[in-house]
């Protein structure tokens, strides 16, 4: 110590390793204090970047004398400073909790720590580690597992571990149980995920709206519909009552089927409940109709949101447009995109690609690079398929040359040319020659 004292005052620069150095000594002489002080000096001081070889032994030190308060604390200033445990420091904090019997609160930090950095693997081995000290781990620590599973489409090991709470006296709540389901209907296992929802109603905890909508969209968007028409009916014996996401699901499944009749009728019917329809709603019924070439219906239903204060987004737009364009309807397009604009939307590349490709089909080439342009200036950048769109627009009306400073400026903005390019580029070598 005294060396490296000498070594501070005379200003020698020390670098992370001399500081692991002597932080490690001060721990094996159990000198743990001085440890944690030099590594809070380091932290405060934020000229050199602790390693998380100085950590661990500071915490270990800190566990084996039951200063587990500081080391807990030390160990949330390791991760609120984007530091990255290891398995050594966990291990040191179970021990000295086991040592206390401290979890309720510190169970918490630990797993929710892991979950943020994505340490699944870490967080079963830190629950089979309490397991073998005979510690319970808590109702937190499954669901941030499970929760963890989940996001990570392990959705058998999180229904596993959903399995185990319960035979180990432990009661899920319902959000654990739907965010369970919700990655089974994902991964398409509908029927393990309805064989859950059972067993979970008879062990007291009731499906609410949450979890009946996770059901009934992971069914229909299978193609399931009687299962799924089953769980709507249960959900009416159970009063449930339906919410607009039902609705809305209900609505866009129906769509998809192209039941659009059915579909209104079930949007009629959630307005005589009092519930009013949102953006996801117009929009599932737009892009129906829409689909159906009823572009009269689809734009009325558009007017009618408008009126209702639910303002278009740009997936409403898409829709739209783009059924305009397929039809020649440019004058009713155009109209459509000024008037998002209006409503204080921002449309993005794919309408102004849906524009250019509209106005190209129609041979209005000039307009269509007005749109290009325009783009520009609105900040919204030109892609592959919007030269590639244009180029070809120009060549279809025997304007090569302009369809050469297309491409040159497509080049100049970095595009890649590709396969579509190059055969383009190929004609316009053909007719040159």
């Amino acid at each position: 110590m005294e060396l490296f004292q000498d070594i501070l005052d005379k200003k020698h620069p020390c670098d992370e390793v001399t500081y692991a150095t002597i932080i490690n000594g001060f721990c094996k002489a159990g000198k743990t204090s001085e440890a944690f002080e030099l590594l809070k000096k380091m932290c405060d001081e934020k000229r050199i970047r602790p390693p998380v070889s100085c950590f661990s032994p500071v915490i270990d030190c800190l566990s084996k004398e039951a200063r587990m308060d500081e080391a807990l604390s030390l160990f949330k200033q390791m991760i609120n400073l984007g530091f990255v445990p290891d398995v050594v420091t966990y291990t040191s904090l179970v021990h000295g909790l086991c040592k206390l019997s401290r979890w309720e609160e510190p169970q918490s930090v630990l797993i929710d720590s892991l979950c943020k950095e994505d340490k699944i693997k870490e967080e079963i081995s830190l629950f089979e580690l309490m397991t073998k000290e005979r510690v319970e781990p808590n109702v937190v620590m499954f669901s941030s597992l499970i929760s963890a599973l989940c996001k990570s489409s392990r959705s058998n090991e999180a229904a596993e571990f959903l399995e185990s709470i319960t035979s180990r006296g432990i009661s899920p709540d319902i959000v654990t149980y739907t965010t369970t389901l919700d990655s089974l209907c994902k991964e398409g296992k509908t029927r393990k995920a309805l064989d859950l929802m059972e067993a979970m109603a008879e062990r007291g905890v009731l499906p609410n709206v949450v979890t009946y909508n996770t059901l009934v969209y992971g069914l229909f968007h299978l193609g399931q519909w009687r299962d799924g028409i089953e769980l709507l009916n249960n959900m009416k014996d159970h009063d449930v009552p339906p919410d607009v996401i039902t609705f809305s699901i209900l609505a866009d499944s129906l769509c998809k089927e192209r039941r659009l009749e059915e579909a209104i009728a079930m949007v009629d019917l959630m307005i005589q409940r009092d519930l009013r329809p949102n953006i996801v709603t117009y929009n599932s019924l737009i892009n129906g109709l829409c689909r159906s070439g009823e572009l009269v219906k689809a734009k009325t239903l558009f007017d009618e949101m408008v009126s209702q204060n639910i303002c278009p987004n740009i997936s409403t737009l898409n829709v739209l447009i783009n059924a305009y364009a397929e039809k020649g309807l440019m004058d009713k397009a155009q109209k459509l995109f000024d008037r998002i604009i209006e409503l204080g939307g921002e449309p993005d590349q794919i309408n102004y690609n849906t524009l250019i490709k509209g106005y190209c089909l129609r041979g209005k080439v000039d307009r269509a690079k007005d749109i290009l342009e325009e783009m520009v200036l609105k900040g919204v950048l030109p892609n592959l398929l919007s030269y590639n769109t244009l180029v070809e627009g120009y060549l279809k009306v025997k304007r090569i040359d302009v369809a050469l400073v297309l491409l040159k400026d497509m080049i100049q903005k970095g595009l890649v040319p590709d396969h579509v390019t190059q055969n383009m580029l190929t004609i316009i070598l053909f007719e040159r020659a």
